[in-house]
């Protein structure tokens, strides 16, 4: 995601558990960088969520991204 902000400073990552096999991320960025991150039609979060998901679920875990 970092990549993906022309300021990968202003990107915060908070991560909490729910149980020993869920995770949430919540992801916390300015404004002007939410709109790249979601990309257009929610195209690229749908494309980072699959692949976190997918390599999450390989260790029997599931984890939730959420952009604020």
């Amino acid at each position: 995601m970092k990549v993906l902000a022309k300021e990968p400073d202003s990107l915060m990552f908070e991560r909490k558990s729910f149980g020993p096999r869920r995770s949430r991320v919540s992801v916390k960025c300015d404004p002007a960088v939410t709109g790249r991150l979601i990309g257009k039609d929610g195209r690229t979060i749908s494309a980072l969520r699959f692949l976190i998901k997918a390599a999450a679920g390989r260790y029997g875990k599931r984890v939730d991204i959420v952009v604020s």
